[in-house]
């Protein structure tokens, strides 16, 4: 019943979608293997840089099929409140989130501010965003353990093992009553475990739902000192890495920060972990957990006789959707990026495929692909898409950076029990030391 309400509710809403054109130069079907000898099969169907990567033989791609529909992995409180949340919200002048009759910022907002987005409206790509930031907060406070590796190549060079904590005080009904003076959207902090040189670097974010911009803070135990940090260092390389902060979930920066623009709908192939969801259980805190029986995603460098590139995942499903995608142009004249494309699933919205990335004279620079999976308990009571790799390739410099999310050695937990001062800049500074 649950499914089939939201099947009817979410395909009301996808309808206006039908006046994008959709390419049709290529296709493929499940059980093919695309590689630099067939190439053809897949042209309009990948991103060009992802294509190219085909085309000289880094990437080979296994196409198949999901035996599960991401769009019945929605939190409840989603669902619960679509009908009520229809039309009560809407956009200022500076696109934030506002009251829709008293044009006021909201208290608190549940669930996904603006169900069926309409897609004439000018500020669909706004609403569309924010729907995906708050799909996010809807699985209250994370902790999701990373490593981010990088990958030339000559294959591993070396990495880095991190932690992402967060905590939303808005979408998740969880934190609806928690004392919010100042409008906090959501807290975050990056800590890093090793290796020893950067050990105990952590980075502290506020993220407010109005106009005021991110604070951020970040402790470097060289001089034992927490120091506030310009927002434009959200698009610095982070740690050395080929990705900045901004790249997290496709965009993790302020949405105002940036413009965005729908550019269109396209059929396009996609990765995902596997044809089947991954498990989550319950633990004594109740939150829920990753387990160490999710599927391994093994790389070049870890392959017996692979011949492309080392930092190219070898065992994933590359599944054919339809993606919308989004033209962000930042705003900041200070910011590293130039117009970047963001890809997201045109049905559900939940979390991002593709970032193709041009440098400030509109050139192109980097790729950041993510791979998908469902994830849900035993009794299917308790469903959500989440990202268990990130990978970064800068085409420039021929390198690459992996970011392991979610792995049998890496136990991630949602809709975690914190401890909110932790947040603070005195909770902060005991953190770190």
């Amino acid at each position: 019943m649950r499914t089939e309400r939201w099947v009817r509710i979410v395909g009301i809403a996808l309808g206006v979608l039908s006046w994008f054109s959709v390419n049709a130069f290529a296709d493929v079907s499940p059980g093919d293997v695309i590689d630099k000898s067939n190439w053809e099969k897949a042209e309009g169907l990948l991103p060009e840089s992802v294509l190219n990567w085909v085309k000289k033989g880094d990437f080979i791609l296994t196409i198949g099929k999901l035996n599960y529909d991401p769009y019945d992995f929605v939190p409840e409180a989603i669902i619960r409140n679509w009908e009520t949340n229809k039309g009560k919200y809407a956009l200022d002048e500076t696109d934030n989130i506002v009251d829709a009759l008293t044009g006021q910022q909201p208290d608190f907002v549940e669930g996904w501010p603006f169900p069926g987005v309409d897609m004439n409206d000018p500020k669909a790509a706004y609403k569309i965003m924010y729907n995906r930031v708050f799909y996010g907060h809807n699985l209250g406070a994370t902790d999701t353990p990373f490593n981010g590796v990088w990958v030339g190549r000559g294959g591993y060079e070396r990495e880095v093992k991190a932690a992402y904590l967060g905590h939303p005080m808005h979408g998740f009904p969880g934190t609806r009553g928690l004392e919010n003076p100042q409008q906090m959207e959501k807290y975050s902090i990056i800590r890093i475990m090793s290796p020893v040189d950067i050990s105990g670097t952590n980075v502290l974010t506020w993220r407010f739902l109005g106009d005021k911009e991110d604070m951020t803070y970040s402790y470097v135990p060289a001089i034992r000192r927490v120091r506030r940090m310009s927002p434009a260092n959200r698009s610095d390389a982070f740690i050395g890495t080929d990705m900045c902060v901004d790249d997290s979930f496709g965009f993790d920066g302020k949405i105002t920060s940036v413009d965005w623009k729908i550019i269109g709908i396209r059929e396009t192939l996609g990765p995902f972990l596997s044809e089947d969801p991954q498990q989550i259980v319950q633990n004594e805190k109740g939150e829920w957990v990753s387990t160490s029986t999710i599927k391994p995603i093994v790389y070049g460098w870890e392959k017996e006789r692979w011949t492309g590139a080392p930092w190219a995942p070898t065992n994933l499903l590359w599944v054919k959707r339809k993606l919308i995608g989004l033209e962000i142009t930042p705003r900041d004249p200070y910011y590293n990026y130039g117009i970047q494309q963001l890809w997201l699933d045109a049905r559900f919205q939940f979390t991002a495929t593709y970032k193709i990335i041009n440098d400030r004279a509109g050139n192109y620079w980097k790729t950041v692909l993510l791979c998908t999976s469902g994830f849900q308990s035993a009794d299917q009571k308790m469903r959500f898409m989440q990202a268990p790799m990130y990978l970064a390739v800068d085409d420039r410099i021929d390198h690459a950076t992996i970011v392991r999310t979610i792995s049998p050695q890496a136990v991630c937990r949602w809709f975690c029990v914190q401890n909110l001062n932790m947040y603070s800049i005195s909770g902060f500074q005991k953190l770190c030391k």
